[in-house]
């Protein structure tokens, strides 16, 4: 066949595809050969296939209501959405719930999304190093949200963030720390990270920035 013959037939095939999918379903060469991932980053894969359901001859073309609906129902999915591929290849797109911290649990470290929720991420599996909170709590882990949306390079530093009192949140950073009011915004975590900047530009290390106050952040020295 010429390469216009095999266009023609590549077109037609496609036009049919649109026009009429439920007579494709009876086709035995349209059905699911490969599924392709995107976006699965955290998850086991095979967990994300067997949500699907799919059926051992699935046709390519039968309805994804019901299988799209239970990928959606697992936990640490925030969306998944299908397409299908000519001849046989579903591809499933997948948006995560990313994991910002770790808190201790009875069977070892398990991530937390920015409302303290938990994941059923494998921390072995997936190599994630994220802070470590002290217990679940939605105060650390938003405040921790805020600092990695706000400066990632900040976040990465952070070992540690815990609770100080009613309403203050400690992030330690190696032999520094910084101490925020709960709920901190983006511009009281950009002031933090210039100062920080300054400091090590042009003055001592500081044991640490206190950024609770309006007029600024106070920059502590060892043993103050």
């Amino acid at each position: 066949m010429t390469r216009r013959g095999r266009l023609a037939v590549a077109g037609l095939t496609i036009a049919v595809a649109i026009t009429a999918p439920w007579w494709l379903r009876t086709i035995p060469f349209f059905r699911v050969r490969r599924v392709e991932l995107v976006g699965v980053q955290y998850l086991s894969p095979d967990r994300v296939i067997a949500a699907l359901g799919l059926a051992e001859r699935q046709p390519l073309f039968a309805p994804l209501g019901d299988a799209m609906e239970r990928v959606r129902a697992v936990p640490g999915v925030v969306s998944a959405e299908a397409d299908r591929r000519l001849p046989g290849t579903l591809r499933v797109s997948v948006v995560e719930r990313p994991p910002v911290a770790f808190a201790p649990g009875a069977a070892g470290m398990v991530p937390l999304d920015c409302d303290a929720r938990p994941l059923p991420y494998d921390p072995a599996a997936t190599g994630m190093a994220l802070p470590l909170v002290t217990a679940p709590d939605a105060r650390l882990t938003r405040a921790l949200c805020v600092v990695r949306a706000t400066d990632s390079t900040l976040y990465r530093e952070v070992e540690l963030a815990r609770r100080d009192g009613a309403h203050d949140v400690i992030l330690e950073l190696g032999d520094q720390r910084v101490r925020l009011r709960e709920g901190p915004t983006t511009e009281v975590i950009r002031a933090v990270v210039t100062v920080r900047r300054h400091l090590a530009a042009n003055g001592p290390v500081m044991r640490e920035l206190d950024a609770r106050y309006a007029v600024g952040v106070v920059a502590r020295g060892r043993g103050t």
